[in-house]
């Protein structure tokens, strides 16, 4: 069986990173790992080639080769998933999709026209999938009755993709998370109880990166990777021990709960084995909002200290922040801009409330009636898929005023530099490497636009060379970042263009509601209408 794998198109979102990873030559900020996955469990005596549509598009030759097409995707995916699983179909070609997409609305991977829906997790209805096509069957949906033990997941298929094109790699060490926060579908997808892969078995991947001549940085995209403290200091431990014979070839960084700082020793161990970096779901700095999504882990302790704490260790933060609670109180969007600047946390991903499907919060405002139709797309573009208990139009005033502030580029590059003092710098030693002419030419057009086009030059040369002194080893790292601003700086101009259009056109929606219901008409609301989610998946 020849299979074409393809990875549908992302929108611009806060992660593309788009003008900053242009700046050395990447196409794409990270891999389909779940898609690289796939191929690894599928029979091995089939053929794969995969097309990462954020690299290049698929050509005519790949197309006339394939036998099956298989398509994975995200929900912010939506748009281009649609896409090309009718370009496969309209060239005669049988479609299978999966991933979290898929899993969580099959009724629209049906409506897109694909005969097999391979859902749930790969492990258990890829081979259910395979025995089906052997039956000679044409079409079908699989599903998993429980989760797989990933102890017996393969090796990814790292040797599909095309490496150069990365900015970061992937990995995946567990999957779950034991919180029950009201929003997260990450608990509905992979359950609350975290299984992780064994010490032995993550190293074999790193592994496998180190020999295909992989030195950058690697995402460990684990839902939340210190779900079960036991097994992941177990593998940090080996893992130290692995960078330190191989010179430490790569950095890494993942997600994680708050309640991280609380364990100075698994915060000491993650910092020995070459982790810079720690994603944190702060959400909100309202108790009251925290307490009422179930998000308890973060109002043990006071966030702003945690933050710093886990920074102190050695480990740069960057948090997801969101806006719209039930009971939310005016002005969350300057309390968020208040606890970013305090806590200095430069990147920080900031959205409005949707409800995904199957999580508590969309079972909730369904039965309330609240919802505004029946599908999601999460992005930092898209307008709340509910009504919420504040006027909308007040939360999307704020929403744009916040995100604008917080990526002003006098405000970046602030909390920039004073994060970077507070980080404790690395212990280990790490021997230099060469920089070559792609990175030379990144430095020279970030030196350009930054120290000499912007107002904030003068900030820009006199932080710069201050961390160079204070902090020498974090002084590339420093730089990188100071490199990404060139995303977020254009980034807030579309947040607040498509959050407006959205607005405006749900205002005006509304308005004629209320018309056609004072004068006893009762035409649908179009706040789904095609123009909204051509918005949305934008």
């Amino acid at each position: 069986m020849r299979a074409l794998l393809l990875y549908p198109l992302f929108p611009e979102s806060f992660w593309s990173f788009n003008k900053a990873i242009a700046l050395v030559n990447r196409k794409a900020f990270l891999p389909p790992l779940g898609l690289i996955t796939v191929p690894a469990i599928l029979p091995q005596d089939w053929d794969f080639k995969l097309v990462d549509r954020n690299v290049r598009d698929v050509t005519e030759e790949e197309w006339e080769w394939a036998e099956i097409v298989i398509v994975s995707a995200m929900i912010v995916q939506k748009e281009d998933f649609n896409a090309q699983i009718q370009e496969a179909k309209r060239r005669g070609k049988p479609v299978a999709v999966g991933g979290p997409y898929p899993t969580a609305l099959p009724h629209e991977a049906r409506e897109s026209g694909a005969d097999y829906l391979v859902l749930d997790e790969g492990e258990i209805t890829l081979p259910k999938f395979v025995e089906a096509l052997e039956r000679g069957e044409t079409s079908g949906e699989f599903r998993a009755e429980e989760k797989p033990d990933v102890t017996q997941t393969p090796i990814p298929r790292y040797d599909l993709l095309e490496l150069e094109a990365y900015d970061n790699m992937s990995a995946q060490f567990s999957r779950g998370c034991p919180f029950q926060c009201e929003f997260c579908d990450i608990i509905v997808l992979y359950g609350r109880k975290p299984r992780t892969k064994t010490p032995e078995q993550f190293l074999a991947e790193l592994e496998t990166l180190y020999q295909l001549g992989w030195q950058r940085s690697i995402f460990v995209v684990d839902d939340n990777f210190i779900g079960n403290k036991r097994n992941v200091k177990l593998l940090l431990r080996e893992l130290k021990t692995w960078m330190v014979e191989r010179n430490y070839p790569f950095t890494l960084n993942t997600e994680a709960s708050v309640d991280l700082a609380q364990d100075p020793e698994l915060m000491e161990l993650m910092v020995e084995a070459n982790f810079n970096s720690v994603f944190l779901g702060i959400e909100t700095p309202d108790e009251e909002s925290l307490a009422l999504t179930k998000k308890h882990q973060n109002t043990r302790d006071p966030l702003s200290e945690s933050v710093k704490t886990i920074m102190r260790y050695g480990l740069r933060v960057t948090a997801g922040f969101i806006i719209g609670f039930d009971g939310e109180k005016p002005r969350a969007g300057e309390r968020i801009v208040q606890f970013v600047n305090n806590t200095s946390i430069t990147l920080a991903m900031f959205s409005m409330l949707q409800a995904l499907p199957d999580t508590g919060l969309w079972n909730r405002l369904q039965r309330e009636g609240r919802m505004l139709g029946d599908s999601a797309n999460i992005n930092q573009t898209t307008l709340m898929n509910f009504s919420p208990t504040r006027p909308i139009e007040d939360i999307a005033k704020e929403y744009i005023e916040a995100f604008w502030e917080l990526y002003d580029p006098q405000n970046y590059l602030d909390r920039a530099y004073n994060q970077f003092l507070l980080i404790g710098e690395p212990k280990h030693k790490r021997k230099s490497r060469k920089i070559d002419f792609v990175t030379l030419r990144a430095m020279a057009i970030v030196f350009w636009r930054q120290g000499v086009l912007r107002k904030t030059r003068w900030t820009f040369w006199k932080y710069l060379f201050h961390i160079y002194r204070a902090k020498p080893k974090l002084w590339g790292s420093y730089l990188s970042l100071c490199a990404l601003g060139e995303h977020f700086l254009a980034y807030r101009e579309l947040v607040k263009e498509k959050i407006e259009a959205q607005l405006d056109a749900y205002l005006k929606a509304k308005a004629s509601q209320e018309t056609a219901e004072a004068t006893s008409e009762t035409p649908e609301l179009t706040v789904t209408s095609s123009d909204r989610e051509h918005n949305s998946a934008a």
